[in-house]
């Protein structure tokens, strides 16, 4: 099951999120909170895996375990301070369109694939969270688009975002664990379906029509792959229709 942000003490993390304590440090350990969210985010990273032991911050950051809970009341709490910090920057240059701010979010989380993993029903509502999503509202609002448009439209640009980084994110982890490339393991597939499946054409006319459409797949000899690619263009393109979309309807 998918850790929940929004699960530490509300009063106390909103605190935390909103006034920050100064770069105050332990005479002793050093430590400060954004040194703490630093090392966490950093594992995270490197684990792809929101559920961070405070063991191992400890460890990267040469104290104990128990030094941290001056700092940090819990896991809970410091997944939500990692969280909201992750968006810290991403609205530093506003994104003027849509499409713009989707792919910046797909890098985000193409970045930080542990916070695909969280569970998003209940927003941490931290400052740097909240400032990514005034500036995708920033956008939409010279379209005069109806609030409830806006609404859907908004929730759709976080999920396309989403799927998207998690399409690309299993793209490139696939190679790692099977040993295998994503062009061999494609040229394999084609050919033992062709071997198998001999009447492919005729029993899936409309998919074989679109996999031979002009534009269809990846160029030959392109590093990026064929999912990661297509991951990309479907997002952009998914964008451009859902705003024309809406447009239609004003």
């Amino acid at each position: 099951m998918a850790p929940i942000a929004g699960r530490s003490d509300a009063a106390r993390t909103m605190a935390l999120l909103w006034e920050p304590p100064t770069a105050r440090s332990d005479s002793d350990t050093g430590l400060t909170l954004d040194a703490i969210l630093g090392a966490a985010t950093t594992i995270a990273d490197e684990r792809g895996d929101a559920a961070v032991p405070l063991r191992a911050i400890a460890e990267r950051l040469g104290c104990t375990a128990m030094a941290l809970y001056t700092y940090v009341g819990g896991k809970a709490e410091l997944l939500d301070l990692m969280y909201d910090r992750a968006y810290a920057g991403f609205a530093a240059r506003r994104p003027t369109v849509v499409t713009e701010w989707t792919e910046r979010l797909l890098e985000l989380y193409v970045a930080h694939p542990w916070m695909l993993d969280l569970a998003h029903a209940r927003p941490v509502l931290g400052p740097h969270q909240q400032d990514a999503f005034e500036s995708l509202l920033g956008t939409l609002r010279p379209a005069g688009f109806h609030h409830r448009d806006v609404v859907a439209i908004a929730s759709s640009a976080f999920s396309l975002a989403a799927a998207a980084a998690r399409t690309i994110v299993d793209a490139r982890r696939a190679p790692t664990v099977t040993g295998e490339d994503d062009g061999t393991r494609w040229a394999e597939r084609m050919d033992a379906l062709a071997t198998a499946a001999p009447d492919f054409a005729d029993r899936f006319p409309l998919a074989t029509a679109l996999m031979h459409s002009e534009g269809h797949g990846a160029p030959q000899n392109d590093p990026i792959p064929v999912m990661e690619r297509a991951a990309r263009d479907n997002l952009r393109r998914a964008v451009e229709l859902l705003l024309a979309g809406a447009a239609d309807s004003l």
